[in-house]
């Protein structure tokens, strides 16, 4: 009984030479578009106000109301504000 090895890698055979194919390019892609982007709904200016909100221990819900913002989106303004004040 042999144990055969898990091949993660497109392979074929072109010209009699061994091709591997690992590029996951479109994969690989897709995953960073899974981060929200919060340039088409809030500007630069509305965004330090809510890392200023963040900060003071103001009331961010009520600011944020009016943006209509998605979970990923209110997520990564979360990140972003956390990672500002420390």
């Amino acid at each position: 009984m042999s144990i055969k090895e898990k091949k993660t890698f497109k392979e074929e055979k072109k010209n009699g030479m061994k091709v591997i194919d690992n590029m996951d390019g479109e994969k690989n892609a897709n995953k960073k578009l899974e981060v929200a982007d919060v340039s088409d709904k809030m500007t630069i200016p509305q965004v330090r106000e809510y890392i200023r909100r963040y900060r003071t221990g103001e009331d961010v819900n009520k600011y944020l109301k009016q943006f209509k913002l998605l979970r990923p989106e209110l997520d990564e303004l979360e990140k972003l504000a956390a990672k500002r004040t420390s």
